[in-house]
């Protein structure tokens, strides 16, 4: 699994919204569709939490819920960390600088995975990520998922996106050609399947910006 370099940390929440489409309406509607079902008190589960987005826009909506930060990333954690004190909010997240598998299989109300799995190659790695989120969850916990799939066509909508959004002709292009190369996007059949491999019913999407897709799921 990709874990980033502590400098990393540094731009990512500005750089982020320049190579991911409608990276903060995914977010900001996570958080509502979270918010919306969740029964209160709730704990929630956030797995490869990076800088904490997910978790700063949830606690802004669910005053009376604590959340589970696991993040292997030294900087980003502590970034995460510092964020969510400048937003006072510290006090009801639990930092785990550490990889999901090897943290306490605490029962919770739901979990968010943001980005992730594109990461992880399709060998078993995504559906291990997947059957340790839902050995965190009670039975009908939620699982807010949002990641990158495999295109359908081509990647040239995004190229223009991101040229769009500043970046050069070549930036763009490299962009795409990393995608295409590092990440392992899968489609989305694929992901349905590796999500009721590991003890999921998807419910519904709430979210779509070219190949990138949010889904709500449930744990059986």
């Amino acid at each position: 699994m990709t874990v980033f370099p502590d400098h990393a940390a540094e731009d990512y929440d500005e750089r982020i919204a320049r190579l991911v489409p409608g990276y903060g309406l995914a977010i900001g509607l996570m958080a509502h569709v979270l918010a919306a079902r969740r029964p209160r008190p709730a704990r929630v589960l956030v797995a490869g939490c990076g800088t904490g987005a997910e978790i700063l826009a949830g606690a802004a909506l669910l005053a009376d819920t604590r959340f589970t930060a696991v993040e292997p990333s030294a900087g980003m954690l502590e970034t995460a960390r510092r964020k969510a004190r400048a937003e006072g909010v510290e006090g009801r997240i639990d930092f785990h600088r550490d990889m999901l598998e090897n943290t306490p299989e605490a029962p919770h109300d739901a979990a968010m995975l943001s980005l992730v799995l594109h990461f992880l190659p399709d060998d078993g790695a995504k559906r291990d990520l997947l059957r340790a989120i839902a050995a965190r969850l009670r039975t009908g916990g939620q699982l807010l998922l949002v990641d990158a799939l495999a295109p359908q066509e081509d990647d040239a909508p995004l190229r223009d996106w991101l040229q769009g959004r500043g970046h050069a002709p070549a930036a763009a292009e490299a962009v795409v050609g990393r995608m295409r190369e590092t990440w392992h996007r899968i489609p989305r059949d694929r992901l349905v399947r590796l999500l009721e491999d590991a003890g999921f019913r998807v419910t519904a999407p709430f979210f779509q910006a070219f190949d990138y897709l949010g889904l709500e799921a449930r744990r059986t």
